[in-house]
């Protein structure tokens, strides 16, 4: 295709014309005197966000000699690279510009809309061009177009004689039609106009001037039609935004997405840090039954925290990782980075999407908008944490009632939750609880080296240094505690900051707190501990404490219905009136009966064999998985 004299602009890597309506005149006519095809459109971010995301569809848009910037957020684009624009080049404004400069020899042919619509539009442009001349309309057919369809259109046009074919038939339809069809003509400039015809057939009405300065006409023709633009809107305008954020804070260029393998779930992982596991908890889950599916053949993709992983690996165990900004503070970490991978996954279109966290659960509507089947992990009783202020707590539970209205399915990890929604939802979750790893064959003591420690001589928790942990409980009660053996805290303070330097004030010489430690360390302080301790009251399952039992610790924890529901017999209690007393004689009576820890330990070992595995998880969920394909089916 002949290139363009004027400056081109490039946005998400698609060169824009800069120019304004006299100067995409005055270019439209040079093109149609050079005597060959030719082919025009108007790119707003849905096209230029399409072509980024889908090569084919760049390569078709690529092939257009003009391309008009139809759309604000591409003029301030355009602007931040040195392009000196005030306004867009709006697709119903250029071709009745167009019209009014190019009357006679030139003739007009217009393909698209209804018959009506090309009624009323012949009479409104005339009126404001007596003399244009056009030689013929054509309004196809409502159902698929065959070849001999394709080739009535082509000598539809050839034998008008057209300068110019107005073509609106929408979306990247008219783009992809017009590339398609161009070897068909010796002649004519094919313009791709959209909704041009029925704005100037008075079909429709016009956004406010202030709305289109201010890129606001797709809020005003979101307002006119709702249910049919919304996902469009949403998908498009996400989709460009991503992009630049992508292309300017990040410089990562995302490939297009894989499709779905044959007979498989293509399955995505919101709302963890990420994976590898770092942090226990949802990312336990999400690295244990991910690389799972993985094996068994689903495509996996798992949304990890940019900040966390520095070293990007693009796969982890079978499972292919994206990597997501997020805002970096406490209350909106987790949302912000949430929010980003729903747009993404989104424009991917998985066949299910696993939210971890029932606050996410609001996002789940975005999900479905775009075709997903959505399950949500409310873990437990989230909005009872401690370490939430008022509104966060407020938020979590305004989230459970979402959860149970946007989601096709609800996983509870404890019968207690499974419950509470019942009671208080009516709503029907699904138990599912954690499996709990195989204890390593091998075990080294590199990390009782490092921290001074005696292989069976110690205490040991485990878990995020937060306020509803209680791990200040676990500090105060081991002050009344006998003996040498040291107690050792391991875990990150996170952005709970000013609760780790209460913990350090409140650690007398024998509590170590020795931050956060992972992979093989954290193995080896877990099989070769005396005691475990899970001193926190939280109304949801615990994979640290599912974890211990496959390790054989001698578990002491603070009782509550979930945890005694996961643990059984193979624990020992404490509580009351005065839990760090009670901690205290608990403790004490352990550590001087090695007969009882060693039967503690056996029972915890078994009780995790018997009854928690991964394998059986997986199980359970491809089950859920086949169900929703299912009715996936049946809804398409």
């Amino acid at each position: 295709m002949m290139a363009m004299e004027s400056k081109r602009v490039e946005v998400l890597g698609m060169g824009l014309q800069a120019t304004d309506y006299a100067g995409a005149v005055k270019l439209l006519q040079e093109l149609a005197q050079r005597g060959t095809p030719g082919m025009v459109a108007a790119c707003n971010t849905h096209l230029v966000a399409l072509a980024r995301h889908r090569a084919d569809f760049g390569s078709v848009l690529g092939k257009f000699d003009l391309l008009r910037p139809d759309g604000m957020p591409l003029i301030w684009s355009m602007r931040k690279k040195g392009a000196d624009l005030r306004d867009r080049v709006y697709g119903p404004y250029f071709m009745l510009e167009a019209l009014k400069s190019l009357p006679r020899p030139w003739k007009h042919f217009f393909f698209g809309g209804s018959e009506s619509c090309l009624r009323e539009l012949t009479a409104a442009v005339r009126q404001a061009q007596p003399e244009l001349e056009i030689v013929g309309t054509l309004s196809p057919p409502y159902r698929a177009w065959t070849e001999r369809d394709e080739e009535e259109f082509a000598s539809l046009i050839r034998k008008s004689g057209a300068d110019f074919i107005w073509v609106a038939l929408g979306g990247d339809r008219q783009e992809r039609w017009i590339d398609k069809n161009l070897k068909r003509h010796s002649k004519g400039i094919f313009l791709a106009v959209g909704d041009a015809f029925e704005l100037l057939a008075g079909r429709r009405a016009f956004a406010p001037r202030w709305m289109q300065k201010a890129g606001l006409t797709w809020l005003y023709r979101l307002w006119q039609e709702p249910r049919r633009l919304f996902p469009r809107y949403f998908k498009y305008n996400s989709l460009f935004l991503y992009y630049t954020v992508l292309d300017r804070v990040l410089g990562v260029t995302p490939k297009p997405s894989d499709g779905p393998l044959p007979g498989k779930t293509r399955i995505a992982f919101l709302g963890c840090r990420g994976v590898p596991a770092r942090y226990s908890g949802f990312e336990t889950l999400v690295e244990e039954l991910g690389s799972r599916l993985a094996e068994r053949g689903h495509a996996v993709t798992v949304y990890n925290r940019a900040h966390l992983y520095p070293d990007r690996p693009r796969e982890v165990r079978g499972m292919k990782v994206a990597y997501l900004p997020s805002l970096r503070t406490k209350s909106t970490e987790t949302i912000t980075h949430t929010l980003l991978a729903v747009i993404h996954a989104s424009v991917r279109k998985f066949d299910v999407v696993y939210l971890c966290g029932v606050g996410n659960s609001v996002l789940a509507g975005i999900l479905k908008l775009a075709g997903s089947r959505v399950i949500v992990n409310v873990d437990g009783d989230d909005f009872r944490r401690q370490k939430w202020h008022p509104f966060a707590r407020a938020w979590l539970k305004w989230s459970e009632a979402w959860a149970t209205k946007l989601s096709d399915v609800v996983i509870a990890d404890n019968q207690t939750v499974v419950e509470r929604y019942r009671r208080d939802y009516g709503f029907e979750a699904t138990y599912l609880s954690y499996g709990t790893p195989e204890k390593p064959k091998e075990v080294g003591q590199g990390a009782l080296e490092l921290f001074g420690l005696k292989a069976g001589e110690y205490v040991l928790y485990v878990g995020r240094l937060t306020p509803e942990n209680l791990v200040d409980l676990l500090v105060r009660a081991y002050g009344k505690v006998k003996g040498d053996w040291p107690c050792v805290v391991v875990g990150p303070a996170g952005y709970e900051v000013e609760y780790g330097i209460k913990l350090q004030r409140l650690a007398g010489p024998r509590v170590k707190l020795v931050g956060p430690v992972y992979g093989k360390g954290y193995e080896e302080l877990s099989a070769n501990c005396g005691i475990f301790v899970l001193p926190g009251v939280v109304e949801a399952t615990r994979l640290v404490l599912l974890d211990q039992m496959g390790f054989g610790s001698a578990i002491v924890y603070h009782d509550c219905p979930a945890t005694r529901e996961v643990i059984g017999q193979a624990g020992l209690a404490f509580g009351g009136v005065d839990p760090e007393k009670d901690l205290a004689e608990k403790l004490n009576g352990l550590i001087g009966n090695s007969g009882e820890r060693e039967r503690l330990r056996k029972a915890a070992r078994q009780r995790a064999e018997k009854i928690y595995s991964w394998e059986r998880v997986t199980d359970r969920y491809e089950e859920i998985l086949r169900e929703l394909s299912t009715q996936r089916g049946d809804r398409d």
